[in-house]
């Protein structure tokens, strides 16, 4: 390396060069669509607000996202925790705290402000926007330095730092917001957010020092009410069973990452409902964005679930002391499956909690409201509610689907496997938006709606090839034994007929087919990539 400067931006190139990649290929995309429609003059409507929100803002939100956990290094520690979670392997380089903590926050910043200017010059912005220039662009730089200062400092009791971290940076929110609201100019924001980068990274080298010398207070002992009352502590009984061990062992070390996550990020998501007004696209879009927010940060939180040693060279390996547990591979799994079901719920408790909220004191509920009689009125109240159950049901599932799919994706062990799952992700949240959009504005979506039978009949026959094949490999292997198989069949049968009679019952109408209804329940309800978790544990495991 011929510098420090170079071989911190090796770390973070080399380390996500995929999901960087990623983002590059969608900034060509709005390059190019932009190209087209100044330079060509080719009459194409992404300028207006519904597609401006498919096509810019859940992009950028998702992107915000990503730069905000990879150069916080938000992924390799516990948030929970009272460590900083500022890597270890960092502090083993030839480098002074000052390059330590000024490098990773000089690198975000400038993707920050180059993710802002990208935007602001290659979207297609609705008529009548007036455009800041460079404010936004700090905003998220100063939200970003922030959080790197927060996070890698060390806090003497457990949970402080998510408390420290949501307080501070929804204050720098607020009064951002405050000050737009009362429309200052952009001098004036430019005055308030300029100074919040080099606070913040005073104070990330003063936590990155101490992190380093290992400092880390401890406030436990005093505030330790059965010694200030000399009343005789509760000693933990012992598990009854070591799977039970299993499974609070894999809590402490990963189940509490996504619900923190979510109450990290989720005010900055809420606080845009305050600027949306009367706007039906642009309240639905932040609504959406806040739904999407659980599972895409749970491919994130769970694609860092089996890198068990993140200093040695098999980072995503089985550790010696995973591997020799008195536990079977089912067993494992099973205690992942379980924290991955205690995360989902207990993110999703914030979510249900914080969006009614937030929709009554930014107002913003009687749109909301507006738009549930209407609906409610055409296909009646009960319907209605089922509906609204169904795509909260929808959206939990999917969070822990990733959860598990991240978790089974990472239980074989392979590095390449597990980042590319994360940039097929990014990708995803990247171009389904223009892809919708496209499919709308060119209506090509009667041909899409005639063609689903087909599309789900080959992909409900590629998941039942693939759950016999893992089936009779678990059989031949001995990793499930006869009892468990015939009961998980059971089990997804029986959801199975049950979501296909729930949906019958909703959309009973002459235009839809029950056997695509009964298509759509099979696909929903996974079955071959749980089943596929014990035989890649066993793999890695045992190599």
């Amino acid at each position: 390396m011929r510098s420090s400067a170079a071989a911190v931006a090796w770390e973070f190139r080399q380390r996500h060069r995929w999901g960087l990649l990623t983002l590059i290929g969608y900034v060509s995309v709005l390059a190019a669509i932009k190209l087209v429609v100044v330079i060509r003059g080719v009459p194409i409507h992404f300028d207006s607000p519904e597609s401006f929100a498919f096509v810019v803002v859940v992009p950028v939100t998702a992107t915000f996202t990503y730069l905000l956990a990879v150069f916080s290094f938000g992924l390799e520690g516990d948030l929970a925790a009272r460590q900083s979670m500022y890597p270890a392997r960092m502090f083993t380089r030839p480098l002074t705290a000052d390059a330590l903590a000024g490098l990773p926050m000089l690198y975000g910043t400038t993707a920050m402000i180059v993710l802002w200017l990208v935007t602001r010059l290659f979207a297609l912005w609705p008529k009548g926007i007036a455009v800041p220039s460079l404010w936004p662009g700090l905003l998220l730089a100063s939200l970003l330095a922030w959080t790197q200062a927060l996070t890698w400092m060390a806090y003497p009791l457990t949970g402080l730092r998510i408390v420290i971290t949501v307080l501070w940076l929804g204050t720098i929110d607020a009064i951002a917001l405050l000050a737009l609201h009362f429309g200052a100019r952009e001098s004036v924001m430019l005055a308030i957010l300029a100074p919040q980068i080099p606070l913040a990274y005073v104070v990330a080298r003063f936590a990155v020092a101490r992190a380093r010398r290992g400092d880390v207070p401890d406030w436990r002992g005093a505030l330790d009410v059965t010694r200030v009352a000399d009343v005789p502590s509760h000693r933990r009984e012992n598990f009854a069973t070591p799977a039970r061990a299993q499974a609070w062992f894999e809590w402490r070390r990963h189940g509490r990452s996504l619900p923190t996550w979510v109450v990290i990020l989720l005010p900055f998501e809420l606080v845009l409902l305050w600027g949306a007004g009367d706007s039906t696209s642009l309240v639905t879009t932040i609504l959406l964005a806040v739904l999407l927010t659980p599972p895409f940060m749970a491919t994130f939180a769970a694609a860092a679930v089996s890198r068990s040693n993140s200093n040695g060279s098999d980072a995503y390996g089985v550790t010696p002391f995973i591997a020799t547990r008195p536990l079977t591979n089912a067993e494992l799994v099973a205690a992942k499956l379980n924290m991955a079901m205690a995360s989902t719920v207990a993110a999703w408790l914030v979510v249900v909690l914080a969006v009614p909220l937030a929709l009554k004191f930014s107002g913003t509920d009687a749109v909301v409201l507006q738009h549930w009689r209407r609906f409610s009125e055409i296909v009646g109240t009960p319907r209605a509610f089922v509906v609204l159950l169904l795509v909260l049901w929808g959206f939990i599932a999917l969070t822990w689907t990733q959860l598990v799919q991240s978790l089974y994706i990472g239980l074989t062990g392979r590095g390449a496997l597990i980042k590319g799952s994360v940039v097929l992700v990014l990708g995803f949240f990247f171009l389904f938006g223009p892809f919708a959009d496209w499919i709308i504005e060119t209506g090509r979506l009667g041909r899409i709606w005639s063609a689903l039978p087909l599309i789900f009949a080959i992909l409900v026959a590629v998941k039942m090839i693939a759950a016999v094949s893992i089936g009779v490999r678990l059989y031949e292997r001995r990793l499930l034994s006869d009892r468990v198989l015939v009961s998980g069949a059971a089990c997804w049968s029986v959801a199975v007929l049950a979501l296909y009679c729930v949906l019958v019952w909703l959309l009973d109408a002459p235009y839809i087919p029950h056997y695509l209804l009964m298509l759509v329940a099979i696909l929903a309800v996974p079955l071959a990539r749980l089943s596929a978790a014990p035989l890649a544990l066993a793999w890695n495991r045992h190599r």
